[in-house]
């Protein structure tokens, strides 16, 4: 189901935000039986998924943005194909992290 909501073309960061309480953070991680695929590949191969939602995600577990799917792609090869600006968010959410650290 979390993956389908990442797939909706009105995607918002309170529904992210909202799944993600009610059904733990761990759901970030988990991967759909066909494509090998975690929600944030989903997210990212959506083009009208807002920068601020996929950095939501990100927010959660930044080790999702390095998990490959069955093809090996991460969801920054898809951001870069289809959500430029979720691109943008995703690095920049990685750099924020590399300086927390």
């Amino acid at each position: 189901p979390f993956h389908k909501v990442c797939c909706n073309s009105s995607i918002t960061t309170k529904q992210i935000n909202d799944y993600l309480t009610q059904n733990g953070n761990d759901i970030a991680l988990s991967i759909d039986p066909y494509h090998g695929m975690t929600p944030m590949h989903m997210l990212t191969t959506n083009p009208n998924a807002p920068a601020e939602t996929i950095a939501a995600l990100l927010d959660v577990n930044v080790e999702v943005a390095f998990c490959a799917d069955n093809e090996g792609n991460i969801s920054l090869d898809y951001a870069r194909d289809y959500n430029i600006g979720g691109l943008v968010g995703i690095i920049n959410g990685l750099c924020n992290h590399r300086h927390a650290a």
